[in-house]
This record gives structure tokens, C-alpha cells and sequence, in this order.
């Protein structure tokens, strides 16, 4: 007996020791997946090689496979692991990146179906890792017992991201203006670099609460929590947040080329320029995302998520009413929301949510975001004509402040009924699917 209690022990300390190493790479993760010098060059190289259109088809599939793949990588990740999936991921930018290498370097004649195939590769990837590095991070903390560090840890590690994000998309740009496809080799290094780094993480143990469902099971067993008030809120604002953090980003180049006047082709003519062009949203995302947690406990997380929200819609309006270079610098802001809500709400998720159904539930946020997303993109363009930029930026901003409504009156909704705003500091018990 005393034997057995002493290898318990024992195994503690070595989970314990792993769970702490975890801990430590994940700082190294955050910076690797987050390296993107591909970003400012991507869309330079396929509108050099296929023209407007075929850039345009290249960004369209990239978009529609994250969407295909979001919740079945959710579902996967909650079923095999979140490391495995972390590898996946991995796996699946390194088979990318050579793929791009290859097909730019062939010669004259690029193919674009390699191309296609690299983003897809690309897309698949980041379906993996939305939901399970955070689901990671808080299963870690939480074997720890330490799952009070997440949301100030969260927003470290998001900050980080956004820092390295900055800086890679400013030296891709400057790699760029010697050769596009050094962006790719640069994104290719460290995409190997993070599948050594997710073979020295351990799964957490003990935290979940059995294996995933069959997937239209897991799917009607994550639908359940949307019964409780504060999660069904939530759900609604996350679809919110993804509609206003991308209107203001889809005509950032046009209303740039009113600004000063120039073509599209001239202000998004050399890698530099775009390079510089996300640096400055990154860093502003950076130093939103480190403010999150504190920002929350001063704000309380309903009235943060809807000040985030006002300012989104703001940044929107502000473009439809004038074309000037003040409006263009305050665009920069449009990083904020998107930086600072995910950290405070996954905080505010992730204990409510069992372990085997954590990747698949954020992953139904992501899908629901997007979807939404698109389908506004679609009644835009068939109401409005594509060259109409004033117009459409006020049907956003129509739309926008629609949404921030929206939210308010679901969370007065929420408070009336229940008593109780939907925050973290007035944690109420949820009912566990399944």
C-alpha cells in the first residue's frame, strides 16, 4: 500500500512537472502560430499571377474551407485530444507552406490549383487550432488547479501573438520586396519549428468528462447550453463581434484609395505597405488584448462587450461619413474588439462547459460568426453596386449599430428575467449538457 502511494505520488509530481512545461511552451506556441510574413504577400503574389479574379478565388476558398472545417475540427479535438489536434494543425501549415514554395517556384507557369491546394491545407490548419489552444490553455491551468490565472495568462499570450504578429507581416513585407516567396520560407521554418514544439506537450489528464459524442450528438449536446440566459447571450454576442471586427477590414483598401487618392493597385502596390498596414492593427490588438482582463474587472463583462462593440460600429460610421486621413488613422482601432472580447469570454466559457465538448462549442461560435459574416456580405452586394463605396458603407453602419442594439437588448433581456447579467463575477452554476 505504502508502495502504491508513492508511485501516485510520484506520477503527480511527473503530470504536474509536464503540466508546468506545458505552461512554459505555450508562450513559445503562441508566437509561432502567430507568425505570419506570408500575410503581406499572399494577396500581392496571386493577383501578380492570376489577376484580380483569381485572387479574389484563392481568398473566397481559404474563407469557405475554415468555414466547412471550423465544428468538425471542434468535434475532432474534443474526440482525439487537444494535442493531437495541435499537431494536426502543425502538420497541416508545413504540408501548406512547402506546397506554396513548390508550386512558386515551378517557373513561369504557377498553377493554380497548387495554389488552392496550399490554402486549403492553410484553412484546415486553422480550423484545428481555433478552440483547442485555448481549451488547451485552461485544461492545462485547470489540472494545476490554477484556472483563476487563465483570463490575465489569456491575454498575455494573446498579446503576444498580436506583438509577433506585428513584427512578422513588417519583415514579410521587407522580404517581399526581394522576393514574394521568401514570406513563404520564412512561414515554412517556423510552421516546423511548431510541430516540434506540440511534440513536447502533454495532454492534460483528468479534465474532461469522457470522450467526445458522435459528432451529430456532440452537436445537439453543445446546443443545450444555449438554454441557459448568460451563454445563450454570449453566443449571440461572439456572432456579433465577428460581423463588426471584419465590415470595417473588407473595405479598408478601398476607403484607403479615397483617402489619397490613388488606385487600389497604388496603395496596395508594394509588400511594405500591407506589411505595414496589419503591423499597425496587430500592435493596437497587442496592447488591447494585455488591457482585457483588467479592463473587465473595472467594466464588469457585459458593459465591456458592449462598449467593444459601440466601438466597432463607430470606426464604421465615422468612414461612411467622411473619406479623411484622421478616420483612416482611427481605423486602427478596429483591432481592439476582436483582441480584447475573445479573452474575457472564453474566461467567462470555459468552467461552464464540460471538457469534452469545450473545442466543439467555441468552434459553433466561430462557425455561426462567419456564416453570418457572409451572409451579409451577400445581401450587400446584391443590393448595392460593387463600386458604390459610399453607399455601402452606410448599409454597414446601418447594420452595425443593428447588431450593438441587438446585444443590448438581449443582455436587458437576460437581467430582467433572471436578475443577473451574464458575468463573470456573478457566477451562477450551469447545468452540463449530456
Amino acid at each position: 500500500m505504502v508502495a502504491l502511494r508513492r508511485r501516485l505520488a510520484s506520477a503527480r509530481s511527473d503530470n504536474n512537472e509536464a503540466m508546468h512545461r506545458n505552461l512554459t511552451l505555450l508562450w513559445l506556441h503562441a508566437a509561432l502560430v502567430s507568425w505570419s510574413p506570408w500575410l503581406p504577400v499572399l494577396v500581392l503574389f496571386t493577383r501578380r499571377e492570376f489577376g484580380i479574379d483569381g485572387a479574389l478565388l484563392v481568398a473566397s476558398v481559404y474563407y469557405l474551407a475554415v468555414v466547412v472545417a471550423e465544428v468538425p475540427s471542434g468535434w475532432l479535438s474534443d474526440r482525439v485530444g487537444r494535442v493531437a489536434t495541435l499537431r494536426i494543425a502543425a502538420g497541416l501549415w508545413v504540408l501548406s507552406f512547402t506546397l506554396m514554395l513548390l508550386v512558386a517556384s515551378v517557373g513561369p507557369d504557377v498553377h493554380l490549383s497548387g495554389v488552392l491546394g496550399a490554402q486549403l491545407l492553410l484553412a484546415f490548419g486553422y480550423a484545428s487550432l481555433s478552440g483547442t489552444d485555448v481549451s488547451f490553455h485552461y485544461e492545462t491551468l485547470e489540472q494545476l488547479q490554477l484556472e483563476d490565472a487563465y483570463e490575465p495568462r489569456q491575454g498575455r499570450l494573446t498579446a503576444v501573438g498580436y506583438t509577433v504578429a506585428a513584427a512578422s507581416t513588417v519583415i514579410g513585407g521587407l522580404v517581399g520586396l526581394i522576393d514574394l516567396r521568401l514570406g513563404f520560407a520564412l512561414a515554412l521554418a517556423a510552421a516546423v519549428v511548431q510541430l516540434g514544439v506540440t511534440c513536447r506537450l502533454t495532454e492534460p489528464m483528468g479534465t474532461a468528462s469522457g470522450p467526445a459524442a458522435a459528432f451529430t450528438a456532440q452537436l445537439a449536446e453543445c446546443g443545450r447550453y444555449l438554454r441557459h440566459p448568460a451563454l445563450a447571450w454570449l453566443f449571440g454576442y461572439w456572432i456579433a463581434m465577428v460581423v463588426l471586427e471584419h465590415v470595417a477590414f473588407t473595405l479598408a483598401q478601398p476607403y484607403l484609395t479615397e483617402v489619397l487618392g490613388r488606385t487600389a493597385d497604388e496603395v496596395g502596390a508594394t509588400p511594405l505597405v500591407a506589411g505595414l498596414q496589419a503591423a499597425g492593427f496587430y500592435l493596437i490588438g497587442s496592447i488591447a488584448a494585455g488591457l482585457a482582463p483588467r479592463w473587465r474587472r473595472r467594466l464588469g463583462l457585459p458593459a465591456l462587450l458592449i462598449l467593444l462593440a459601440g466601438l466597432s460600429a463607430t470606426i464604421v460610421s465615422a468612414m461612411a461619413l467622411t473619406a479623411h486621413v484622421v478616420v483612416a488613422v482611427f481605423m486602427l482601432l478596429r483591432s481592439v474588439q476582436g483582441a480584447a472580447a475573445p479573452v474575457v469570454m472564453t474566461a467567462r466559457l470555459h468552467p461552464e462547459i464540460a471538457g469534452s465538448h469545450r473545442a466543439t462549442y467555441l468552434s459553433m461560435h466561430s462557425l455561426a460568426g462567419r456564416a453570418a459574416y457572409g451572409s451579409l456580405l451577400f445581401v450587400v452586394s446584391r443590393l448595392v453596386d460593387s463600386e458604390a463605396l459610399d453607399l455601402s458603407l452606410r448599409v454597414f453602419s446601418v447594420a452595425s449599430w443593428a447588431l450593438v442594439g441587438a446585444v443590448i437588448i438581449g443582455w436587458y433581456a437576460t437581467r430582467t428575467a433572471h436578475g443577473a447579467a451574464p458575468d463573470p463575477d456573478e457566477h451562477q452554476p450551469v447545468p452540463r449538457s449530456g
